[in-house]
């Protein structure tokens, strides 16, 4: 029952498909069998390569954490071992715990103090000023040196009392007042530290650092991390790579919704506090990153896996339908009463082509069978109608010479009797020749007869030109006995003759070859006579091939007309003549007919 159902709906599909154009059935074949496969593999791949695009962006992402709180703790480690070296300096320790008769005394060794440091031209980079603070009264506040009770109550030293580090670095915004009464509003960043190396004294004492805030943010917008990245101490954002931050506004906070779009996240702990570092991408789209990233693998893969195979199913659709739209044309010529017609210029070599190729062959057959059964008698009337013209203009050409025959033989005894003996053999040669002419019984002889004819021929034309004149005659065994119209080959020898030999003064070959060639048998006259032009020559080929019995009565070539008429009436249209020629080269006939074999067998092969 399983295999009948399949079958049944194998059944139905094929009806289905059977329905539809050629060219729909290979769109069907591409979408299922190319491009929906190909779509599922491109698909992994893509995702294999967005996956891969998207380590690659975290890792980068990663990367420009790394370089962003590197750089960070680089731009204030001078400062960071600056305070260092003036921590552990005891002539700061002491100036600051001194007590000062009054100001005179304090300024006085302030000076003092400040030149012997040479605080006041210290300036290096990312450091804008150096600042003591102590809790000492005796010092007036003011150049580099400030009472504790000054700032006590600016942000800066709250917000560094407020946690148990020495050391620290504090962010914050100067409100106007702080600084002076010339100062802005502006963005400060300060390293404050506990001046505690030496304990020798009760007095509290501070080193605060001023860093040059707008000059470390120009560092960083400098920098070509290629992604946003901020620096945040809690939700304060202290640092920024885009450059674009204000230093005369408030420092911006961070959100929660900052926080998720930020590509990646991590902490760096320096100076007592943890500061978060957080990455945003610059393009959001990984997926569209990915795509650009590998533009050319895009544009490879879709033209390799979508364009070209749409192109080549196009191309192969093409092939198909145009011949057979072709054989549908040719097929619907037979409603027209003309018959079938064949496929003309059939291309290709595949099934199509074969199946074309047949249809011609199935054309041809057609053709022959009608003209076997509608045509044949036609051409038998025409034929021998044809024949018995021929009968009439050689009985026409030829007279009774029985009484020339015993003139002959007196001729050749009286030759005899005086001892001429080569002149009695051309008489018997001449006599064996004309007893040929005339005995016509039948119009086809054996070869080997036909060249008996030949040799007696050539043997008097020897005896007429002498020592100039040699041929030679080659018959292969297997077509002594080939069936060929009577004295039509001699007709082509008796032309090299009188058309090659006797306009010549010079040595002349006549060679004559018969041999097979499958089911073919092959005559070939040749000479080295006078030969003619090539234009004339290719007349007499065209006339070869094309004389009808009319062309007899315009007196020209007739000999050799008749002999090609006569050949093509016992071979049909299945001869064929070649007739090439040289001046004073010489001229080659050659003729491709049937090899039908007579009924009787030679006494004895062909003479050379």
């Amino acid at each position: 029952m399983i295999t009948f159902k399949k079958n049944k709906l194998e059944d139905k599909l094929v009806g289905f498909l059977n329905n539809l154009t050629l060219n729909r059935k290979l769109l069907l074949l591409y979408f299922f069998c190319v491009l929906f496969p190909l779509l599922l593999t491109d698909g992994v791949i893509l995702t294999m390569i967005i996956s891969n695009e998207r380590a690659q962006f975290n890792e980068d992402m990663k990367n420009v954490a790394i370089n962003v709180s590197a750089d960070f703790i680089s731009s204030v480690k001078t400062a960071s071992d600056v305070s260092n070296n003036l921590y552990v300096d005891m002539s700061i320790y002491n100036f600051l715990d001194t007590k000062f008769d009054d100001n005179a005394d304090y300024y006085a060794q302030y000076y003092d103090f400040i030149n012997q440091k040479g605080l006041s031209a210290l300036y290096l980079p990312n450091m804008s000023r150096f600042i003591f603070v102590s809790d000492n009264n005796t010092i007036t506040s003011g150049g580099n040196v400030y009472t504790l009770d000054s700032v006590k109550d600016i942000n800066w030293y709250r917000e560094f009392i407020s946690s148990d580090y020495k050391t620290q670095l504090i962010f914050y915004f100067m409100e106007e007042g702080e600084g002076g009464a010339n100062q802005t509003k502006t963005k400060q960043l300060k390293l404050v530290r506990w001046l505690d190396y030496y304990k020798n004294s009760d007095i509290k004492k501070l080193l605060v650092i001023n860093l040059d805030y707008p000059l470390l943010m120009s560092n960083f917008s400098t920098r070509k991390y290629g992604m946003l990245a901020y620096i945040c101490d809690g939700d304060k954002i202290v640092l920024s790579t885009d450059g674009q931050s204000n230093i005369y506004s408030p420092y911006s906070s961070i959100n929660d919704a900052d926080r998720r779009k930020a590509g990646y996240i991590s902490e760096v702990d320096y100076m007592g506090k943890t500061y978060t570092v957080m990455v945003f991408p610059d393009n959001g789209n990984v997926v569209a990153g990915a795509l650009k990233n590998h533009a050319l693998l895009v544009i490879l893969v879709i033209l390799l896996n979508i364009l070209i195979p749409l192109l080549l199913v196009r191309l192969i659709n093409k092939s198909f339908t145009n011949r057979l739209w072709q054989l549908d044309k040719v097929f619907e010529s037979g409603n027209d009463n003309v018959g079938l017609v064949t496929v003309n210029n059939v291309e290709g070599t595949d099934e199509i082509a074969h199946l074309m190729n047949g249809y011609n062959d199935l054309v041809m057959r057609n053709r022959k069978l009608i003209k076997t059964i509608y045509e044949d008698k036609l051409v038998y009337q025409e034929t021998e109608i044809e024949k018995q013209q021929a009968e009439l203009l050689a009985m026409r050409m030829q007279i009774n010479p029985h009484f020339l025959f015993n003139c002959l033989e007196n001729v050749r005894m009286h030759s005899v009797i005086k001892g001429e003996n080569e002149t009695a053999a051309m008489i018997e040669r001449l006599a064996t020749l004309e007893r040929d002419v005339v005995e016509w019984t039948e119009d086809v002889i054996p070869l080997y007869k036909e060249m008996g004819f030949i040799k007696n021929y050539l043997k008097l034309q020897q005896y007429r030109f002498g020592d100039r004149f040699s041929f030679s005659i080659n018959v292969a065994d297997e077509v002594n006995d080939a069936s060929i119209p009577k004295l039509t080959l001699a007709t082509f020898v008796e032309n090299a003759c009188v058309h090659g030999a006797e306009k010549k003064t010079k040595d002349v070959l006549i060679m004559i070859n018969a041999q097979a060639s499958g089911d073919k048998l092959i005559l070939e006259v040749e000479d080295t006579g006078a030969g003619m032009d090539t234009a004339s020559a290719e007349r007499m080929q065209r006339k070869m091939r094309e004389c009808t019995f009319a062309d007899l009565k315009k007196n020209k070539h007739i000999g050799i007309l008749n002999a090609c008429l006569r050949t093509k009436l016992i071979a049909g249209d299945d001869v064929d003549f070649i007739f090439e020629s040289e001046e004073k080269i010489g001229t080659y006939i050659k003729i491709t007919m049937p090899l039908k074999h007579f009924d009787a067998q030679p006494a004895d092969g062909g003479e050379s």
